[in-house]
C-alpha cells in the first residue's frame, strides 16, 4: 500500500507542472443561462471583448517623434500573434470631403508643418471616434487600442495571457517605464494570474508553519508532526492532479483549495493520533513494567487497532457531512463555485482515505515509543486546560445557551440585511497597478469596462431603417448621459461623418440622413472599407446593431442600475419588432452576481438535508441530527 501510494504520487507530481489558472471573469459567469447564450452568439457576430488598452501620457503627443514612437508601438503590436487589430492615431483612416469627392487617407500626414499639425487638430475634434478612444480631450494623453483573436477554448487562457506579456514588453521597451500604462481586461486576467501564483506561494506555506506550531504544541514529536503534514500533502498533490486531468485551471475560488485541505485533513490525523497516544498511555498503564520499558510488538499492533477502531466511525462521519457541505455546490450554475464543490469533495476524501489507511500503515512499521515518550498524559497542561474548559462549559450550561440563543437572534437580523454585491476590481489591491490603470483611464479618457447594446431585428424590417438608427441615436445619447458612462460609440457616428464627408464637411449634414436609398449607398461605402471596422457595429445581414459604450463602473449594484436605465429608454424608443440587450462579460458577471444569493440558499438547503440525512443513518436517531444541526448552523447564521 505504501509503496503503491508512493508510486502513484510521483506520477501526480510530474501532472501538476501542468497546472493552470483562470482569474477571467467567465469563471464567475452562470453556465448555460440564456443570457451567458446570448453573449456567445453576440461574440460570434460581432467579436469579443478581449481589448489591451495602453495609455500614453505627455505633454506634446501630436509632436512628430512622439507621433513616430506611437507609430513604431503599433507596428510592433501588430505582429503579435493573436493580435486581431491594433488601433492608433498613427494608423486609423480618416474620411473627408474635398469639393465633389470624398478622400480616405491616413488621419496623421506625413507633412509635419504647424498648419498640417492644427489641421490634425480640427480632424480630431470634429470625429467622434477618436476623442476618448484614442485621444483625451486635452491632448495630454494617447492610447493604442489592442483587439485579440478569439482563441480556442483549450489554448485560450495560455494564449490570452501570453499575447498580454508580449504586448507588456513591447509597451516598456518602445516607450520606457513611467510613460506608458496598460490596462483591459486581458491585462487585469494576468494580473490576477500572477496575483494567485503569489498567493499560492505565501498562503500555502504560512499555512503549513500554522498547523506546523499547532502539530509541535500538541505532541512535541517528530511523529506527531511529520505524518499530519504528509498525509495532506499527498491529500493536496492528488487533488490538484485530479484538476490537471480533468481540464480544470485553479480559480479564484479553488485557489483556496491547498490550505483548505492542510487544515481540514490535518483535523482527521489530529483526531486519530491523539486517541493513538490516549490507548498507548492506557496500554503502558496496564503493562505495569518499568517506564524505560517499550511495549511488545504483539501488545502496539492490538493497541493501534484498537485506536483505528476507536477513530473510524468519528472520522467517516466527519468526512461524509464536511463532503456533503462541498458536495452542494457541485449543483451550483456558477464553474467557479462548482469546481471547488468537486474538488473541495475529492479533497476531503482523499484525506480520510490517507489518514485511515497510511497513517496506520506507517505507524505498524515504526518503532514502538517508550512511556516517556507520549505526548498528552493527564498530567500535561493542555489536558488540564481542556479538562477545565469542559467542566465550565457543563456547570454553565444556561450561560451557553442563552449567549448562543441571543448571537443566533443577532445573526438572524443580519441575514435580513445582507447585501449581494460583485466588485471584479475589488478583487485587486487599491494601490494595484491594474486599479491605478483604470482609474487612469477612466479620468482622461474612457472606462476600461465595456457594454455591448445591441440592437436586434425581431421580425422583417432591418436596423439600417431610417426611424431604428434614429432610435439608436438617441438611445446612444441617452447612454452616454448615464453616470459612469464615459463614452459610447454605434454605427450612427459612422453614418453621420459619411453625410457630412459626402456634403463637403459640411457641419449641418452632420446627422442620419432621412432618406432610405441614401443610407443604403453610405452603409455600401462603409463596408467596403478593407479593415472591415463597419462590422464591429453593423451585422453583415443588417439585423443586428451594437453601440459599444465604455464606463469604470465594476460595482455589480452600479452596473444593475445603468443596465436598467437602458433597458427603459430602449423601451420608450424602439418599436415592438426590435429588441434592445446589454450584454458583455461585465454585464454577465453582474447577472450572476444578483443570482448567488438563490445558488447559496438551494446550497445550504441541500447540504442540510443531506448532513442531516447522513447523521440520521449513522446515528439513527432524529433528535441526535437535530442537535448535531444546531453548533454547525450558528457559525453559519454568524458568518451571514
Amino acid at each position: 500500500t505504501i509503496c503503491l501510494t508512493g508510486i502513484l504520487t510521483l506520477v501526480c507530481l510530474f501532472t501538476i507542472r501542468n497546472l493552470q489558472f483562470d482569474t477571467s471573469p467567465s469563471t464567475l459567469i452562470l453556465a448555460g443561462s440564456s443570457e451567458a447564450r446570448y453573449y456567445e452568439e453576440i461574440k460570434r457576430i460581432f467579436g469579443n471583448d478581449q481589448l489591451i488598452l495602453i495609455g500614453i501620457q505627455g505633454d506634446n503627443l501630436l509632436r512628430p517623434s512622439e507621433l513616430g514612437r506611437v507609430r513604431d508601438l503599433t507596428n510592433e503590436l501588430e505582429r503579435i500573434p493573436g493580435v486581431k487589430r491594433v488601433l492608433s492615431l498613427t494608423n486609423v483612416k480618416d474620411v473627408r470631403g474635398a469639393g465633389d469627392e470624398v478622400v480616405v487617407s491616413p488621419l496623421v500626414p506625413e507633412d509635419d508643418s504647424p498648419t498640417a499639425l492644427q489641421e490634425l487638430r480640427g480632424r480630431i475634434r470634429n470625429n467622434p471616434f477618436y476623442v476618448k478612444n484614442l485621444i483625451s480631450s486635452d491632448e495630454r494623453t494617447l492610447a493604442v487600442l489592442v483587439f485579440l483573436e478569439e482563441f480556442g477554448q483549450k489554448e485560450s487562457l495560455l494564449q490570452g495571457r501570453e499575447v498580454t506579456r508580449q504586448a507588456r514588453a513591447i509597451t516598456r521597451r518602445v516607450l520606457g517605464e513611467g510613460q506608458a500604462f496598460v490596462s483591459g481586461l486581458p491585462e487585469m486576467e494576468l494580473q490576477g494570474t500572477e496575483n494567485m501564483i503569489r498567493d499560492l506561494r505565501v498562503l500555502t506555506p504560512l499555512t503549513l508553519v500554522l498547523v506546523t506550531s499547532i502539530l509541535a504544541v500538541s505532541f512535541r514529536c517528530l511523529r506527531g508532526i511529520v505524518l499530519p503534514l504528509g498525509m495532506i500533502a499527498l491529500a493536496v498533490v492528488w487533488t490538484l492532479a485530479a484538476m490537471v486531468w480533468s481540464g480544470r485551471p485553479l480559480k479564484v475560488t479553488t485557489v483556496i483549495l491547498p490550505s483548505l485541505l492542510i487544515s481540514n485533513g490535518t483535523s482527521y490525523v489530529i483526531h486519530f493520533l491523539a486517541q493513538y497516544y490516549r490507548l498507548l498511555h492506557k496500554a503502558y498503564d496496564e503493562w505495569g513494567e518499568r517506564t524505560d520499558t517499550k511495549l511488545d510488538r504483539a501488545t502496539y499492533h492490538q493497541t493501534l487497532l484498537d485506536a483505528v477502531a476507536y477513530t473510524h466511525s468519528p472520522i467517516f462521519i466527519s468526512a461524509a457531512t464536511t463532503m456533503a457541505g462541498f458536495g452542494a455546490f457541485i449543483f451550483s450554475g456558477i464553474p467557479a463555485i462548482r469546481d471547488l464543490g468537486i474538488f473541495a469533495t475529492v479533497g476531503v476524501f482523499l484525506s480520510y482515505w490517507f489518514c485511515v489507511l497510511l497513517v496506520p500503515s506507517f505507524l505498524w512499521f515504526s518503532s514502538i515509543p517508550r512511556l516517556h515518550q507520549l505526548p498528552g498524559g493527564e498530567e500535561s497542561r493542555r489536558h488540564t486546560v481542556l479538562e477545565g474548559l469542559a467542566r465550565f462549559n457543563l456547570h454553565r450550561a444556561g450561560w451557553v445557551h442563552a449567549i448562543s440563543i441571543l448571537s443566533a437572534g443577532w445573526a438572524l437580523w443580519g441575514l435580513l440585511h445582507l447585501h449581494v454585491h460583485t466588485d471584479y476590481l475589488s478583487y485587486f489591491h487599491k494601490n494595484a497597478p491594474v486599479v491605478q490603470t483604470a482609474r487612469f483611464f477612466h479620468e482622461r479618457m474612457a472606462g476600461i469596462a465595456p457594454l455591448f447594446v445591441v440592437v436586434e431585428s425581431k421580425g422583417e424590417r432591418k436596423v439600417t431603417e431610417p426611424d431604428v438608427l434614429k432610435a439608436a441615436e438617441a438611445l446612444q445619447r441617452g447612454i452616454q448621459e448615464i453616470p459612469g458612462v464615459d463614452a459610447a460609440l454605434s454605427f450612427v457616428d459612422t453614418l453621420k461623418l459619411l453625410n457630412r464627408a459626402f456634403h463637403n464637411e459640411a457641419p449641418e449634414h452632420f446627422v442620419v440622413p432621412e432618406e432610405p436609398e441614401v443610407i443604403a449607398s453610405l452603409i455600401e461605402f462603409a463596408e467596403s472599407d478593407p479593415s472591415g471596422l463597419s462590422a464591429d457595429f453593423l451585422s453583415s445581414d443588417h439585423r443586428y446593431a451594437r453601440i459599444v459604450a465604455r464606463t469604470h463602473l465594476f460595482s455589480s449594484s452600479e452596473l444593475h442600475t445603468t443596465i436598467d436605465r437602458i433597458n427603459q429608454q430602449a423601451a420608450q424608443l424602439f418599436p415592438a419588432d426590435f429588441k434592445v440587450q446589454v450584454s458583455g462579460s461585465l454585464v454577465l458577471m453582474n447577472q450572476t452576481s444578483d443570482r448567488v444569493a438563490g445558488e447559496q440558499a438551494k446550497s445550504l438547503i441541500f447540504s442540510v438535508l443531506l448532513i442531516s440525512a447522513i447523521v440520521v443513518i449513522l446515528f439513527r436517531s432524529f433528535k441526535i441530527a437535530c442537535l448535531a444541526m444546531v453548533p454547525a448552523g450558528l457559525p453559519v447564521l454568524l458568518c451571514f
